[in-house]
């Protein structure tokens, strides 16, 4: 498989590339990370220049281009900041499921919207952190005459506070598993979950108690929204990998640079050998991680991404990443638990994307299917 960029793909990098160097401002990213806060105008001036939904077509407000392009998008924005860019990243959760079964009146109005910045969606899958686990879930839709009624609750929903529209996965008793559109004035309760990274994303726990949603407002067939669940799994694992990779180059690149200023017993870090290897070793966990993200967003645009292929993905780059980015804090030293350094935030937002990405046996469980 050939992973030469095209002559277009080197210009959407690119062009992402400099939008994040002019647009992810230190000071802002620290403001935004203490705060908790969300880039509000890097949002909307990266709508404005089509980076978000750059993989729509062009009739519902994107540039028409392929999923690989917002891969390499997500890749640049957490490259050049791992907070700003998983927010940015993440604003269109659940978009993947409004284009394959979304109905033409669900993508002109939804997708058209996202592309715009005029609304963040989310996805609300699990009652609990368990992200997979439907055994036990709780939220119903009773079909009453041309409504539903909603009640149960979300756990840990990404953008759980700043989404203005959710996907929402309920269990129907006539129809099996249904997914529905609600608005964010219709959730009866939305709570923050406060965490240790990835601060710009807000987590929510949501609450839905007796909200009445037009029938028209369940997005595909009757019946497949476990479909609908699998589908979102998968392109969010592709976008984890995306934002780890990001995370990783970025991290390095300021290891590297770190390394060649900083001076002990007289020498430059990096002319010490001990540095060298660990900085090599870096390069080679970010060239697999690479190849496999890359691969499977091909894989992914040809409709033929296998989910064992794509567990292979999960698995070795959330090994990878984790580990590039605690050894590029090591050669910090004691600089790196500082909060004034970069890297101190990437550490902690890598973190929670190898969690994103997937327990390791869970992932060896998907890989085993190949075998067997």
């Amino acid at each position: 498989m050939d992973f030469q960029l095209t002559k277009e793909q080197k210009d959407v990098q690119k062009a992402a590339l400099e939008f994040a160097k002019g647009e992810f401002d230190q000071d802002l990213v620290k403001e935004l990370d203490e705060s908790r806060g969300f880039p509000e105008r890097v949002w909307k001036n990266a709508c404005k220049l089509g980076f978000i939904g750059i993989h729509y077509p062009e009739e519902f407000g994107g540039q028409g281009m392929e999923f690989f392009d917002n891969v390499l998008v997500t890749e640049a924005f957490c490259k050049i900041d791992s907070g700003i860019g998983n927010a940015m990243s993440t604003v269109d959760l659940g978009s993947a499921v409004i284009l394959k079964y979304g109905s033409r009146e669900h993508k002109e109005k939804l997708l058209s919207a996202l592309a715009k910045g005029e609304i963040r969606t989310s996805v609300g899958l699990s009652e609990s952190i368990v992200r997979k686990d439907f055994s036990e879930a709780t939220t119903t839709a009773t079909l009453a005459g041309k409504e539903y009624v909603v009640n149960g609750r979300k756990g840990a929903v990404f953008n759980g506070s700043v989404a203005d529209t959710f996907l929402i996965l309920c269990k129907e008793s006539n129809e099996g598993w249904i997914t529905l559109v609600l608005e964010k004035d219709e959730v009866s309760q939305i709570t923050r979950v406060k965490k240790m990274g990835l601060k710009m994303i807000q987590f929510g726990d949501l609450v839905f108690e007796g909200i009445r949603i037009p029938a028209g407002r369940r997005l595909g067939n009757e019946g497949e929204a476990l479909l609908h669940a699998d589908h979102f799994y998968n392109e969010l694992g592709l976008r984890n990998a995306a934002q780890g990779l990001g995370i990783a180059q970025g991290a390095f690149e300021r290891a590297v640079k770190h390394a060649r200023q900083r001076e002990v017993f007289g020498r430059k870090l990096s002319s010490f050998q001990v540095t060298q290897h660990k900085l090599a070793d870096m390069v080679v966990g970010i060239e697999v991680a690479r190849c496999l993200t890359y691969k499977s967003a091909v894989e992914y645009d040809q409709e033929r991404l296998d989910p064992a292929s794509l567990a292979v993905t999960q698995l070795e780059v959330g090994r990878r990443i984790v580990r590039i980015v605690y050894d590029a804090q090591q050669i910090f030293g004691g600089l790196g638990y500082m909060a004034e350094m970069d890297i101190e935030h990437y550490y902690r937002d890598v973190v929670m994307i190898g969690i994103e990405l997937g327990a390791e046996e869970e992932l060896k469980d998907a890989i085993c299917g190949m075998f067997q």
